[in-house]
């Protein structure tokens, strides 16, 4: 048997094996049936770039790229050690992102500070019109500020699809992230890494962000201002559908008592401390004054000189005994986990 004996539907469900470098370097330029197969019948490309070789995307972008791209619902770019100035390239064939108009995902991945990259690579983000996860993976750009990509945030946060944001990026200075002046319709879950942000920045980023369900934040900050909370826009629980909040690296007492005040509908928590000492009473006062619906809570406390505690916490407990009915304190669980071996 050859592959040319099997029905059209055997080898359409074959080449979902294949990933599209590998696939179109195959079967594409045999012959009529299978490039009809390839550039007809097969609905979509999931194309990733990762540690492809230079003589493999030269061969991809101007053979197959632009008879694909309108049928590509996932792309990934890589600017690593295996595909240094990818991003570059790419840009340099004048092959725009807005060529991808089907696009599903797009993931950027280790983007440098290559001078030959500039913000007008992202100048046509907001004509994908499909797109529903976005992801800014270990991207350092040094030779910028985050100031200079106002506009590229004020575009995602215009995307009319996007539900999924992983922004992380590293600019000149020490400001990571620039607050959106466009209100997202879409955003649902956000994570934001090396955020240094003052807290009372967090208000005017829900605002612009009304249908957010998860925040994810790690920072770096451990801001001890004693500038006052602000309380121009305090979402009620009916207003803001937050309910799940996991906060890593955090340094600053504000910070996350900024965030506990503003989204009370939280359900589910997970924190990771660094030079914050609070005690069990402190925990739960926090808890029941600002998070009255939390029900599981984890957290991982850095001790210093090496001794990390990791605590597992079913809410019950915390809830005041006579409050409600149904609340059963003698369920309350505990974990203390060590900490997973490094090696």
């Amino acid at each position: 048997m050859t592959l040319e004996s099997l029905s059209n539907e055997l080898l359409l469900d074959l080449f979902e094996l294949f990933d599209a470098v590998n696939l179109l370097r195959a079967f594409s330029g045999l012959n009529t049936r299978f490039n009809s197969l390839l550039y007809t019948d097969v609905r979509s490309y999931r194309v990733d770039l990762r540690s492809i070789s230079k003589e493999d995307f030269n061969i991809l972008y101007p053979a197959y790229l632009p008879l694909i791209s309108n049928r590509i619902i996932y792309l990934r770019l890589s600017d690593d050690e295996d595909t240094p100035c990818q991003c570059v390239y790419f840009q340099s064939t004048g092959f725009t992102l807005s060529r991808f108009d089907n696009l599903r995902s797009l993931t950027l991945s280790s983007f440098s500070s290559d001078l030959n990259l500039n913000q007008y690579f992202f100048s046509d983000l907001h004509e994908l019109h499909n797109l529903t996860n976005l992801k800014f993976v270990h991207c350092r750009l040094y030779h910028f500020h985050v100031e200079d990509f106002r506009d590229v945030i004020d575009q995602i946060w215009k995307l009319p699809k996007l539900s999924h944001l992983y922004w992380d990026f590293t600019f000149k200075y020490e400001r990571h992230f620039s607050m959106p002046t466009y209100l997202s319709t879409s955003l649902q879950y956000l994570t934001i890494r090396n955020y240094n942000c003052c807290s009372y920045d967090f208000s005017r980023l829900f605002e612009k962000t009304p249908r957010l369900r998860k925040f994810f934040i790690s920072s770096n900050s451990d801001e001890d201002d004693d500038l006052p909370f602000s309380h121009e826009f305090l979402p009620a629980p009916q207003s803001l559908s937050v309910t799940r909040l996991i906060l890593l690296s955090i340094r600053s007492l504000p910070l996350m008592t900024s965030l506990f005040k503003l989204l009370p509908s939280i359900t589910r928590l997970k924190v990771e401390i660094y030079s914050i000492t609070l005690d069990g009473h402190q925990w739960k006062e926090m808890i029941v004054n600002y998070l009255p619906q939390l029900k599981d809570f984890q957290f991982k406390i850095d001790l210093g000189v090496g001794v990390v505690v990791r605590v597992r916490v079913l809410m019950e407990r915390f809830t005041p005994k006579h409050t409600t009915p149904h609340v059963h304190p003698q369920t309350l669980e505990i974990r203390i986990l060590p900490e997973p071996n490094s090696n």
